[in-house]
């Protein structure tokens, strides 16, 4: 993905992280961007609560799926200053078939190697051996006490504040000392082994659509996820009669 910044603004400082409040979108189909509005906001929270960084952006017009076909976003204040440029790979991967030799794996033990996209804290290499049950209660844990943590595109929990992304992230680097992509096309492109879905297990992750949404399965038909519409971490039924049983896109084994 290449970054083109306008660096000709120096940014306040704020309150960590600096939130900056979205105020308007500005699609232009012609140019294939989109100008994202923006003034500082300390208080700003939700899914109009942004960290002005090209992870924050990313992110953003990833989880909306409007403007997923546009190139190039744009952060500009108010009087028309731009402050950051970035611009998106139109390389979206398909939803992957499950082939048997997966379909064999999901039902067998659990990964022995360290999955793809993820690197491992040398400091935490130890709980690679851990069983399975307690690795996936020390994830559920993690998850289970960033319920409620408010949204801000592109912010760390260490910070109060997160996204469906930096969530995922910042929950498996609490729990096993794992380095996951803090990014949503981070986490769909190359992230874990997919499984069937028939195969979920509690710590799994479970990615929606096309990875506009990402969660922590957590057991009984649920997962926690940072959700734009809720505007904060939340529990989100997926099982059948939900209405998102069908938006599962995948589901990907870390351990």
């Amino acid at each position: 993905m290449g970054l083109a910044a306008a660096l000709s603004f120096t940014l306040p400082v704020q309150a960590n992280p600096a939130l900056w409040r979205i105020e308007e979108t500005i699609e232009e189909k012609g140019a294939d961007q989109i100008t994202l509005v923006v003034r500082p906001d300390a208080k700003a929270v939700g899914d109009s609560a942004m960290v002005l960084t090209p992870t924050a952006m990313e992110n953003y017009i990833r989880a909306h799926p409007a403007l997923g076909d546009l190139r190039r976003a744009v952060c500009r204040t108010e009087d028309g200053r731009d402050l950051l440029a970035t611009e998106f790979s139109r390389n979206r991967r398909v939803e992957p078939a499950v082939d048997g030799e997966r379909a064999e794996m999901a039902v067998g033990p659990s990964l022995s190697e360290t999955p793809p996209g993820v690197a491992l804290d040398p400091s935490a290499s130890a709980r690679r051996s851990d069983p399975e049950p307690v690795k996936a209660a020390a994830v559920l844990q993690a998850a289970e006490e960033l319920i409620g943590t408010p949204l801000a595109w592109g912010a760390d929990p260490a910070m109060g504040f997160c996204d469906p992304a930096t969530f995922v992230a910042a929950v498996y680097r609490r729990a096993l000392g794992y380095r996951l992509p803090t990014t949503l096309d981070g986490l769909w492109e190359a992230t874990g082994v997919s499984v069937p879905v028939w195969d979920v297990r509690p710590g799994d992750l479970v990615l929606l659509d096309r990875g506009e949404l990402v969660g922590i399965y957590l057991g009984a038909d649920e997962i926690a996820a940072c959700d734009p519409s809720a505007g904060e971490v939340v529990r989100l039924a997926v099982g059948p009669g939900s209405g998102l049983t069908a938006r599962i896109a995948d589901v990907r084994r870390l351990f």
